[in-house]
């Protein structure tokens, strides 16, 4: 205490200007003769540092669970906590403690070698705890992520077939034309149309000839309030319960042109889509954007009527997808039938199958599914029966 008291006066005494070079040496001392407060100090800071952990780790358990994301500020400050505190930078301190107690020369004298050192080590580390504390004031650590679509769609049931892979790579070509921005996909109900278009959207992909692509259903009577929430879906937005259908348009519209190379695929139909309405930017990109060559924007639309297609939906280039021919239909129907033990009893009905369905995969694949299943039963009595049920 009479050092403390010593230094304290002598401190006051001196002027302001030696002031900034006494006050280093007097920390100097201190480290040695107030280690103890040193200590008690840096014990205090790791147990508001250990508050400060507890009430932060409690809404992130709670955002987990709700599956939202953490901020990375969250997770870089629980980390340094964890390290601070676990890994033993303050508890290797604190557990030294006692050996800048010992004594040296058969105690006649505190250790003030280790008094200093651990004294020093203990103020620098109850400075950064009480960094850390003061960094782990949230207001929020998490936020609900944006809705995300895998940028790999499944494709069932599409086979390498020729009449297929022509098709599919005349798109394909369509694609890779920067001139062509509309292209029209056609053919009968059940011919694999929506297939086809999937797989075109993967192959892109794979080949990164765009950033993005989207996907939407128009169906017979067009829900453009579903269509927007589809695409913006595949977006990654969202839109405020508020907003009328123009506004989500606006908005949508905007989204839409933020990507660079954009694929955007509408599916199955039946009557004039008003782009506008919707809020799909169509033909070619906006005049500023011009110079960057690959900034770009391609729609493929897929329906039963060529004249929509070309006439009231202006496609620059359409392509027929047939019905299969025999045999394919054959081919397509032993592969998924060919596995069962019962294959044999399946072959008689098989040529009048493939002609009932008159070569549309869809109708093909769900009844050779369903034999394969066995949830028809083959019989002498049946096979009429079974044909006509087609």
């Amino acid at each position: 205490m009479a050092i403390e008291a010593c230094l304290a006066f002598l401190t006051n005494c001196v002027s302001e200007g030696a002031k900034s070079l006494f006050n280093p040496i007097t920390r100097q001392i201190s480290y040695v003769f107030k280690y103890q407060s040193y200590i008690d100090e840096l014990k205090d800071q790791v147990k508001q540092l250990g508050y400060k952990r507890e009430m932060v780790q409690q809404p992130v358990n709670h955002a987990r669970l709700q599956g939202d994301e953490l901020y990375e500020g969250v997770t870089d400050w629980l980390h340094s906590v964890d390290e601070f505190i676990s890994e033993g930078v303050a508890k290797s301190i604190i557990d030294d403690e006692d050996r800048a107690k010992k004594s040296c020369f058969k105690g006649l004298c505190p250790n003030l070698i280790s008094r200093y050192k651990l004294s020093k080590q203990a103020a620098k580390a109850a400075e950064a705890a009480a960094s850390l504390v003061g960094k782990g004031n949230f207001s929020n650590v998490s936020y609900s992520p944006a809705p995300k679509r895998a940028e790999h769609m499944q494709v069932k049931d599409f086979e390498a077939f020729d009449s297929r892979m022509k098709v599919f790579q005349d798109v394909m070509e369509a694609v890779k034309d920067d001139k062509v921005n509309i292209i029209g996909v056609y053919g009968m109900g059940g011919v694999g149309k929506t297939t086809l278009v999937k797989q075109v959207a993967n192959q892109v992909m794979e080949d990164k000839l765009f950033d993005k692509f989207v996907m939407a259903e128009i169906t017979q009577t067009p829900d453009h309030h579903k269509i927007q929430d589809k695409l913006a879906f595949d977006l990654g937005m969202e839109f405020d319960l508020n907003e009328n259908e123009f506004q989500r348009a606006s908005r949508l519209c905007q989204r839409l042109k933020q990507e660079k190379r954009l694929l955007i695929i509408l599916d199955n139909i039946w009557t004039k889509l008003e782009f506008d309405t919707v809020g799909i930017p169509y033909g070619d990109v906006d005049e500023k954007d011009r110079e960057d060559d690959r900034r770009r924007r391609t729609i493929i639309l897929t329906s039963r009527s060529r004249d929509l297609l070309r006439n009231d939906m202006k496609s620059q280039k359409d392509f027929s997808i047939e019905v299969l021919s025999k045999e394919e239909a054959l081919q397509l129907f032993g592969k998924i039938v060919c596995n069962s033990a019962k294959a044999s009893a399946f072959q008689p009905l098989a040529d009048e199958i493939v002609e009932k369905c008159g070569g549309l995969p869809v109708a093909l694949i769900t009844l050779a599914k369903a034999l394969k299943n066995e949830r028809l039963v083959i019989s002498k009595d049946l096979k009429k029966a079974t044909i006509e049920a087609l």
